[in-house]
């Protein structure tokens, strides 16, 4: 046949189309390397920046010399510094959630460090839902434990000023269990029945950092010692915020409910539209507000 007929045949890969090919291929390399480098990750490089500084939490160091514990801290690090959305969201909220946080757990005088949970675990979600709810991560019979409601009405593990005092008294008494904060943020995340187990695994050592647990069950609070790294300074992992991008802050006003009513009728009392007082107080399960309900405004 001639090189007409060739012509109008179905055109199958064969040499000359290589060169094409491989020059489309340098080229979205080349535009996905431009993209890596305007976002502050340069193409080839770290993404956590460097080495892993010397780090404490709650003024307790880490060992970073015990092969296993630098292991798992640089690869939770790598993994929360390459999840871009989730990080950027965060940083976003933090204007609106962090001072109240921060307020919250100094009143509770516990380590200002412990704000790492939900800013590494939770993203600082007040809605948060697994295992646990909320910004701490609270299952519900811990919650009521500690003298938060939760039923069908109400959900004060939603509640960010609630649930950051329970959450503080119940670190505080896993660090009095265990003898330091770290071993307290492992039995608060991974739950004391598990954690327990690896301590009487061990012989009754209870140094997070000696203890064995299998199946990666440890990966949460290596999360929280990664994000200390990460939230602390984010721009040195190419998160550099633009001005005005930010949440608003949490208004931070209080007020207790001295008879049953509804929410309808507290967010005319407050001035506010129905769905910004919904959204302010997440925890109320129900337009129907019980009498000793707690609500933002």
């Amino acid at each position: 046949m001639g090189s007409a007929g060739r012509a109008s045949g179905p055109i199958t890969p064969n040499r000359p189309l290589k060169p094409v090919m491989k020059f489309f291929f340098r080229l979205a390399l080349a535009a996905f390397s431009l993209t890596l480098a305007l976002t502050g990750a340069p193409a080839g490089a770290d993404p956590v920046g460097g080495p892993i500084p010397n780090l404490n939490f709650c003024g307790e160091p880490v060992p970073l010399n015990q092969a296993e514990v630098f292991k798992a801290l640089d690869q939770n690090l790598m993994i929360l510094a390459e999840a871009r959305g989730r990080v950027w969201l965060t940083l976003r909220r933090s204007p609106r959630f962090l001072p109240l946080l921060e307020k919250a757990l100094d009143q509770a005088h516990v380590p200002a460090d412990l704000k790492y949970l939900p800013l590494a675990v939770t993203n600082l979600s007040p809605t948060y839902n697994n295992i646990g709810r909320g910004l701490w991560r609270l299952r519900a019979t811990e919650a009521k434990a500690l003298g938060l409601r939760v039923d069908a009405v109400v959900d004060e593990r939603l509640d960010p000023v609630a649930a950051t005092g329970a959450a503080a008294r119940r670190l505080a008494a896993l660090k009095e269990t265990y003898g330091s904060w770290t071993s307290a943020l492992a039995a608060h995340l991974m739950g004391e029945e598990l954690f327990q187990q690896a301590v009487t695994e061990a012989g009754g050592e209870t140094n997070f950092y000696k203890l064995y647990f299998p199946d990666g069950q440890d990966q949460l609070p290596m999360t929280v010692l990664a994000g200390k790294i990460l939230f602390r300074e984010p721009a040195a992992f190419g998160y550099v915020q633009e001005p005005g991008r930010a949440w608003p802050a949490w208004p931070g006003r209080r007020a207790e409910t001295p008879a049953p009513t509804t929410a309808k009728a507290l967010a005319d009392q407050y001035g506010l539209d129905y769905k910004t007082f919904r959204d302010m107080n997440p925890h109320l399960l129900s337009s129907n507000v019980p009498a000793g309900t707690a609500i933002n405004y």
